[in-house]
């Protein structure tokens, strides 16, 4: 019971949203069903290349919009140390994170703990701070997945991150991200103990998790990364079941606006996983979500 345990909760340090991989236990157990639609998938894009620093504007926002991660970080935590703004910390810890999801894999685990030094100081300027908690607990979703379960479990990443969600709740309960993450946990913690203990152990459910995916699905200002990020999550729990839901979820975050340059490169992937899931065929299907869920 104990191992069991141990195994679900660090289990959790790898659930978290836009950048973290997706467990591969519904996918490697479920049949893909026949092709929802006969609507031909798009052609995949161009690969996007980030604007140069010297090309883009100067704030931190325009700069992480436009790809320059490296000069967004510099320019937010310098703004973050000379005025306590825990808004400036909170955007480093988003282009960091997002500069580790495209960045060679030896690069990733030290971007991901600068990553989470600069959440943790929003968060500490700022224990209320909405970006600033959504940031936190998905830098501990990456650095569950770089340190490896155990050591996850023995730091209480799992317990950090929940607690994260939890204010982020608090602050905003409708906010769409917030709402992803938290079904994300109840979904992960299903996967990874069944319903019976997931519901004895941590009070967690299936039902609860798709509740709140589909309060950040009807959000009308919910993003492609969050819509991508639930439909994976779902077929990769139960591929057969969730097919339709997750198709839903994937066409609409192709009519979504990808207007940073991030969103651009996750807007690629959602395609490919359209592809793969109109292919009806699990083996590609099982490919594509294994290939996401080892990009970090």
């Amino acid at each position: 019971m104990n191992l069991l345990r141990t195994r679900i909760i660090a289990g959790l340090a790898v659930l978290l949203l836009p950048v973290a991989g997706i467990g591969m236990a519904g996918a490697a157990r479920a049949e893909v069903p026949e092709p929802a639609t006969t609507e031909p998938a798009p052609p995949e894009p161009a690969p996007i290349e980030p604007v140069p620093a010297e090309q883009a504007a100067s704030t931190p926002a325009a700069l992480y919009a436009e790809g320059a991660y490296a000069e967004a970080v510099a320019a937010a935590l310098a703004r973050g140390d000379a005025h306590g703004d825990a808004g400036m910390d909170a955007l480093a810890a988003r282009a960091l994170l997002a500069q580790a999801r495209l960045a060679p894999r030896g690069e990733r685990a030290g971007l991901v703990g600068r990553a989470l030094e600069a959440a943790r100081r929003a968060v500490a300027r700022d224990p209320q701070h909405l970006e600033g908690n959504l940031q936190l607990a998905l830098a501990l979703g990456y650095q569950g997945r770089a340190m490896g379960n155990l050591a996850a479990h023995q730091r209480g990443l799992a317990e950090e991150a929940r607690a994260a969600i939890d204010t982020a709740l608090a602050v905003a309960p409708d906010n769409p991200w917030a709402q992803a993450l938290l079904g994300s946990w109840h979904v992960e913690i299903v996967t990874g103990a069944g319903p019976l203990l997931a519901a004895t152990l941590y009070g967690a459910s299936l039902d609860e998790g798709l509740k709140a995916f589909r309060t950040a699905e009807a959000h009308p200002e919910v993003s492609l990364l969050v819509l991508h990020q639930m439909a994976l999550h779902l077929l990769s729990y139960d591929s057969r079941s969730f097919a339709r839901q997750a198709e839903r979820m994937l066409m609409a975050a192709r009519a979504r606006n990808a207007g940073t340059h991030f969103e651009r490169h996750m807007a690629r992937q959602a395609d490919r996983l359209l592809r793969a899931l109109r292919s009806g065929s699990h083996a590609m299907l099982a490919r594509e979500i294994e290939r996401e869920r080892l990009s970090f």
